[in-house]
C-alpha cells in the first residue's frame, strides 16, 4: 500500500498539473525548457551499464553471502533477470556488467554470460578491490568495456508497472544530451524516510511521525552519462573507494550540465532491505495469476 503521505504529495495527478510530461510517466520541470523527439533505433542501441559490484549487506540473511544479491531467485528467475529483461524486452541488446572479483560477481557472469543465451551481447568490468560507483566507472571506460554514452541503472532499483521506461529515459536521455547536457539523472519527488520521526519543543516530544515522507527529489539509482565527459571521469581517484555521486555528479550539477528526470513514487522499489524484497515478490507473484 502506498505512503498516504506519499499520494498526496507525489501522485501523478498532481505532478501533471505542475510538471511538463516527458514520457509515459516521466516529468521536468517547466524552466528546463527540454524538448524530447523519438530516436527509434537509436536508442535501443545505447548501452545499459549495470552496476553490481557491491555486497548487499542489507540482505545477508537471504544470500548468506553465497552469492550476490542480484541473484536471489523472485518466481524461479534472479531479482536482476527483471530488470534485465525490462531492456532487452524492447530492444536494448548492449549490457555492461559492472561487478566485482568474489564468488559474488562470479554469480553474475555464470549465469549471464555473454550474452548469446538471451539474444545479447554482454561485457563485464572486474573490480578486484572496492572502487565504489566512480571508481567502477573509471575502471569499464579504462578497459573499454564503456566506450560512449551510457545508460546507468542499479538493476536491485525496480521499475514496475512501466512498460516503457527503458525507451521513454533513452529518448529523454539522447533528446537531453543533444541540447547539451552531460548527465541526465532520473529522481522520485520525495522518499519515505525509514525510521519514525520525533518531533520535539525544546527537548519535549510533540509529534511521533512513522516513516515519514521527505518531500525532496530523491535519485532512484538510474541514470545516464554523455561521453563528453570522460576525461572528467579520468581525473577521479584511484586508490580508495570513491562515489560517483559526491565528486563528479556534484562538479557537473554546479555547472550546469545535470538535466533533471521525476517520476512518481509509484513506479520505483529499491529492493535493497527485506521489505522492499517481500514488496517486489508480491506484484511479481500478483503479476503470475
Amino acid at each position: 500500500m502506498v505512503h498516504e503521505l506519499l499520494r498526496d504529495i507525489s501522485n501523478e495527478d498532481e505532478m501533471r498539473k505542475t510538471l511538463t510530461q516527458v514520457g509515459e510517466h516521466l516529468y521536468i520541470k517547466p524552466g528546463q525548457g527540454l524538448k524530447i523527439s523519438d530516436h527509434g533505433a537509436e536508442a535501443t542501441k545505447l548501452p545499459v551499464v549495470f552496476a553490481m559490484g557491491g555486497s548487499g549487506s542489507r540482505l545477508v540473511h537471504v544470500t548468506r553471502d553465497s552469492f550476490s544479491k542480484h541473484m536471489i531467485p523472485i518466481n524461479w528467475q534472479p531479482l536482476s533477470k527483471y530488470t534485465f529483461d525490462a531492456w532487452r524486452n524492447l530492444g536494448f541488446k548492449n549490457f555492461k556488467f559492472l561487478i566485482d572479483g568474489t564468488h559474488r560477481g562470479n554469480s553474475i557472469s555464470e549465469y549471464y554470460g555473454d550474452g548469446s543465451n538471451f539474444g545479447t551481447k554482454n561485457m563485464y568490468s572486474v573490480e578486484q578491490k572496492k572502487v565504489g560507483s566512480g571508481g567502477a566507472v573509471k575502471l569499464a571506460i579504462q578497459n573499454k568495456v564503456i566506450d560512449n554514452n551510457f545508460l546507468w541503472h542499479q538493476p536491485d532499483d525496480m521499475i514496475v508497472n512501466y512498460k516503457n521506461f527503458p525507451t521513454d529515459f533513452a529518448n529523454v536521455f539522447l533528446s537531453a544530451v543533444n541540447q547539451g547536457f552531460k548527465i541526465i539523472i532520473l529522481c522520485t519527488p520525495g522518499t519515505l524516510y525509514p525510521y519514525g520521526e520525533v518531533i520535539d519543543i525544546n527537548g519535549k516530544v510533540t509529534e511521533f511521525v512513522e516513516k515519514p515522507f521527505i518531500s525532496k527529489d530523491s535519485s532512484v539509482g538510474i541514470w545516464g552519462m554523455s561521453s563528453e565527459i570522460f576525461g572528467e571521469v579520468s581525473k577521479l581517484e584511484s586508490d580508495k573507494e570513491v562515489r560517483i555521486e559526491s565528486t563528479l555528479f556534484r562538479r557537473i550539477a554546479k555547472s550546469g550540465g545535470m538535466c533533471k528526470i521525476l517520476m512518481p513514487n509509484d513506479y520505483w522499489i529499491p529492493v535493497n532491505d527485506d521489505p522492499n524484497l517481500k514488496k517486489f515478490e508480491e506484484i511479481v507473484k500478483n503479476h503470475r495469476t
